[in-house]
C-alpha cells in the first residue's frame, strides 16, 4: 500500500468518526512530495476539501511570530534575555524575559478568551497588570499570553504592526503568499468554517480565537489563515535555516537552540517556540527528533530535520462545536505513515 493510500485512509477514517469534516495533508522530503485531501467543509456539505483550502491556523500563528522574533534576535534588534518591561514599561511582568515568553515559562497566567469579553482596552489592561504566579523560568505552562506579549514587543521595537512584521520578516521571504490575517471576503469560498458559537453564529472567514477577534483579528498567538502548501514552505524554510541557508537570516546556532529542549527537567518539552517530545501526537520513533506546533482548530506543522521531512495537516476539527482533542490520534497516525516517505 502506498503512503498516499495509507494517509488517505487515515484522514477518511477521521471524517467518518467525525473528528473533523475535512482535512488537507501535504508532506515533502528532498526526494518526493505528496498532497492528500479528505472530506468536506461541513459534515452536511457536498463542497469537497481541496488542496487550495485556506484554514484558520490558530496557534500556528505562534511559531510564525516566534520565527520573526528569532530573526530580530539574529539581527541584533532583540535579545533573548531582554526583559518584557524594557519594551513595555507599563507591564507588571517583572523578571520575565523574551526567552521566558518563547519557552512558555513566564509564570504569567490569564485566560484571554474570558478577559476579552470586556473589549480590547480592558484586555490589554489585564495583560499589563498580570504578574508572574510562578518564578519565571521555573515551570512550563503553555499560554496564549506569552506570544501575545511577544507580538506586542515586536511592534514596539519596529514601529510596525504585527501583520506588517510577519509579512516582511517571515511570510514573504518564505514565499508564503497564501497566508494572511483577516482574509478578504473574496477568499471566503476557499475557507472552511471553524465553529458555530452562541455569540457569533457560524465562525467563517473570521478568526476563531475570541481574544484575537476582539483585537481586530491580529495577534501574536492566533489570527493567521493559510494553506497547507504555505505551511509546508514554512517547514522547508526552517530546515534550510537549520542548514545555514534559510530565508530569514536567523543564526544557525540560534535555530538549533530553537529545536532543543529548553524546559526545566522533567517538564513539557519546549524549544524556542517549537513543541518537543509530545507523546500525545508524536510517535515514539521520532519523538526525540521531531519539532512541531499545533493549533486549537486542528492544524499542525512538523519538521523532522534528521530525515529532512516536513509536513502540514490542516483541518477544522472544532466544527461545528469544539470537542476534546481527538484529532491528536490522527496526527500521530499520519506521522507514523509519513516516516516511510
Amino acid at each position: 500500500m502506498s503512503i498516499a493510500t495509507r494517509v488517505t485512509a487515515i484522514l477518511r477514517d477521521g471524517v467518518q468518526q467525525q473528528i473533523f469534516p475535512g482535512a488537507v495533508l501535504t508532506a515533502a522530503t528532498p526526494r518526493q512530495q505528496l498532497t492528500v485531501t479528505a472530506g468536506t467543509y461541513r459534515y452536511t456539505d457536498t463542497q469537497s476539501v481541496t488542496a487550495d483550502c485556506i484554514y484558520d491556523l490558530a496557534s500556528l500563528t505562534k511559531i510564525v511570530t516566534t520565527t520573526a522574533a528569532l530573526a530580530m534576535c539574529s539581527q541584533g534588534w532583540l535579545s533573548l534575555d531582554a526583559t518584557v518591561t524594557q519594551f513595555l514599561p507599563q507591564s507588571n511582568a517583572k523578571g520575565v524575559t523574551i526567552r521566558h515568553l518563547l519557552t512558555h515559562t513566564s509564570g504569567l497566567d490569564i485566560r484571554l478568551s474570558t478577559t476579552a469579553q470586556a473589549g480590547a482596552p480592558a484586555l490589554w489592561q489585564a495583560v499589563h497588570a498580570c504578574v508572574p504566579v510562578r518564578v519565571p523560568g521555573s515551570v512550563v505552562a503553555y499560554a496564549n499570553v506569552n506570544t501575545l506579549i511577544l507580538g506586542r514587543v515586536l511592534e514596539v521595537i519596529t514601529y510596525q504592526s504585527l501583520a506588517q512584521i510577519l509579512m516582511q520578516y517571515v511570510l514573504h521571504p518564505a514565499a508564503m503568499h497564501q497566508t494572511w490575517f483577516n482574509p478578504s471576503c473574496a477568499l471566503l469560498a476557499r475557507i472552511p468554517p471553524s465553529e458555530v458559537d452562541s455569540v457569533r453564529g457560524e465562525v467563517h472567514g473570521i478568526v476563531h480565537d475570541e481574544s484575537t477577534a476582539v483585537l481586530g483579528g491580529v495577534a501574536g498567538h492566533a489570527g493567521l489563515f493559510g494553506t497547507a502548501a504555505d505551511m509546508l514552505r514554512f517547514g522547508q524554510a526552517w530546515l534550510a535555516t537549520l542548514a545555514g541557508d534559510g530565508p530569514w537570516r536567523i543564526d544557525v546556532a540560534l535555530a538549533q537552540q530553537a529545536i532543543q529542549n529548553q524546559s526545566p527537567s522533567g517538564q513539557l518539552g519546549v524549544g524556542l517556540g517549537w513543541m518537543l517530545a509530545r507523546d500525545n501526537f508524536m510517535p515514539p520513533a521520532v519523538i526525540t527528533a521531531m519539532a512541531a506546533h499545533t493549533g486549537f482548530t486542528g492544524p499542525v506543522v512538523v519538521i523532522v530535520p534528521e530525515r529532512q521531512l516536513v509536513w502540514a495537516l490542516l483541518s477544522n476539527r472544532t466544527w461545528p462545536k469544539r470537542t476534546p482533542p481527538r484529532h491528536h490520534t490522527v496526527t500521530r497516525l499520519v506521522a507514523e505513515a509519513l516516516l516511510d516517505l
